[in-house]
């Protein structure tokens, strides 16, 4: 069977670094939120765009548009309207360019961005099922966590050695996340990226539970405020909880 129609939804240019081998196959059309430039300002955009000339994957109507500290503001000051009319702008283009499978970033509490762009994305997912009245295939990759789903139903993407080199040469290159990538192979090793895994994503819009203690960016940014560094923490049920509850209604689950 032909490969569906892939688009890759991330919240930041890198983490399309995770699937190179599969970008690298199936030239998905790739969105990114924000420019990657966190709270330093410096945007790491043209290391993706370099990196997506090389594998003749096109870019999608949202690429690179927002600095960090517009969803970061956006989360602070309760805008959920912003994100509600992201859902609807991806909805529309998912849509329009017959998009049949959609990837991106696993909600794992570890960035609040990360997660603020899942629900956008699952919302945006759903919208665009409703107009094209057909389902769309929903997967999800971990950042964080070990590369390997479990026990989760998942497509596994098998690397021969020229893709894992390739994808090894395209991760160093990427020196604007030199400590990130090393980060990711020491705890993980090299072995355990032969395989890229998509998970399946069951996840209804506005659905948003993190289990267990607050998640890491609620402590780190309490961690930065005490520090002086931030002046408002961004909390889960404060911040992100919210911009779940309105996505959710906005696709209609709520």
């Amino acid at each position: 069977m032909p490969e569906p129609r892939s688009a890759l939804l991330v919240a930041h240019p890198g983490h399309e670094l995770l699937l190179h081998g599969w970008l690298r196959a199936t030239r998905p059309q790739v969105c990114v939120l924000t420019d990657g430039s966190g709270r330093d300002g410096e945007s790491r955009l043209e290391a993706t765009t370099r990196l997506l000339e090389r594998v003749d994957a096109p870019s999608g109507v949202l690429y690179g548009r927002y600095p960090d500290r517009v969803i970061y503001e956006a989360l602070l000051d309760g805008d959920t309207s912003f994100f509600v009319g992201l859902a609807h702008e991806i909805a529309k283009s998912l849509a329009g360019d017959g998009i049949e499978r959609v990837v991106g970033d696993a909600a794992e509490g570890w960035n609040p961005i990360h997660d603020a762009f899942r629900l956008t994305v699952n919302a945006a997912v759903a919208l665009a099922a409703r107009e094209c009245r057909r389902p769309l295939e929903l997967y999800e990759f971990a950042l964080f966590g070990p590369p390997h789903p479990g026990e989760a139903p998942a497509l596994g993407f098998s690397l021969d050695s020229e893709d894992r080199a390739a994808k090894r040469a395209a991760a160093l290159a990427y020196t604007e996340l030199d400590r990130e990538v090393r980060f990711s192979i020491d705890r993980y090793g090299e072995s355990s990226y032969t395989t890229e895994w998509l998970r399946r994503s069951d996840a209804q819009p506005g659905e948003y539970e993190l289990r267990g203690d607050a998640p890491i960016y609620e402590r780190y940014a309490e961690f930065l405020a005490r520090a002086g560094q931030v002046e408002r923490p961004i909390r889960y049920r404060e911040h992100l909880l919210p911009v779940a509850e309105a996505l959710g209604a906005a696709a209609g689950a709520r």
